[in-house]
């Protein structure tokens, strides 16, 4: 769900790959409690999106009947 990205100047972020949201590295460093709440809520908020998406119908083809 994240991804690590580095620029040149040495900084660090996790960038969520669904929205782009991202978390500075330092951030983690200076508050790691924090932080892991901050992401762990975030991909929560996407898991939960995605449980109440709207979905294609999943019934079958028609039943048909049986004559003896």
């Amino acid at each position: 769900m994240y991804k690590t990205l580095r620029n040149v100047a040495g900084d660090a972020s996790m960038i969520c790959k669904d929205c782009g949201h991202e978390i500075s590295m330092n951030k983690m460093c200076e508050r790691p409690i924090q932080a892991a709440t901050d992401m762990l809520k975030h991909m929560a908020a996407h898991n939960a999106s995605r449980a109440f998406a709207v979905a294609a119908s999943v019934m079958g083809p028609e039943a048909e009947a049986i004559h003896d």
